[in-house]
């Protein structure tokens, strides 16, 4: 029996039953959630899914179905066939965290990812949150990255440090497992 999967997104406004009508419709045509992530950005809701689609149901007949049922929740879904081969991933690739804040600026997430990318480093999860601080609006940003062999970890905190002065960043460079015993405390 031939596997096939296929990656799943919705985006639209945020409201109770989202996750029901989607894994409802991809049960009535056979399909297995094999991973989720959900995030809800101010209002928006934002989802990928990985989805098994052990049948073969056409992929068309599947949007469909989900884009006539979330149309009236304002929601809207794309999907495409997935690659089974997963992509070569390093041993030897170290995993930071890098933490930045300041003031909210133009151009701050276009600097800092160009200097993070400058090293070849691959952000696995990104994460920004403007907050108030004293009446001022305070963007706090934390990348999960994958640090290649090869690039030395006071190289990385050095070209974040110059690429977060530009914009008044404080910005903290961590290897992840101290990052997380750090906030576990």
């Amino acid at each position: 029996m031939s596997m096939q999967k296929f990656v799943l997104s919705v985006i639209g406004k945020d409201k109770p039953g989202i996750l029901a009508n989607i894994s409802t419709i991809l049960f009535e045509h056979g399909c297995n959630i094999e991973d989720v992530s959900q995030t809800i950005l101010q209002t928006e809701f934002a989802s990928i899914f990985i989805v098994l689609n052990p049948d073969n149901h056409p992929l068309e007949e599947i949007g469909q179905a989900l884009n006539r049922s979330l149309d009236s929740m304002d929601l809207s879904a794309h999907l495409r066939p997935m690659t089974t081969v997963p992509a070569p991933k390093s041993d030897a690739a170290q995993p930071f965290v890098i933490t930045t804040r300041g003031a909210d600026k133009p151009g701050t997430i276009s600097g800092v990812t160009a200097a993070i990318a400058s090293l070849s480093c691959n952000v696995t999860n990104f994460r920004a949150i403007i907050t108030q601080e004293a009446g001022v609006d305070e963007m706090i940003m934390i990348f999960e990255v994958d640090m290649p062999q090869g690039v030395d970890h006071r190289r990385l905190r050095h070209v974040m440090q110059d690429a977060c002065s530009g914009f008044g960043l404080d910005v903290s460079v961590q290897h992840r497992d101290i990052f997380e015993t750090i906030h576990r405390i």
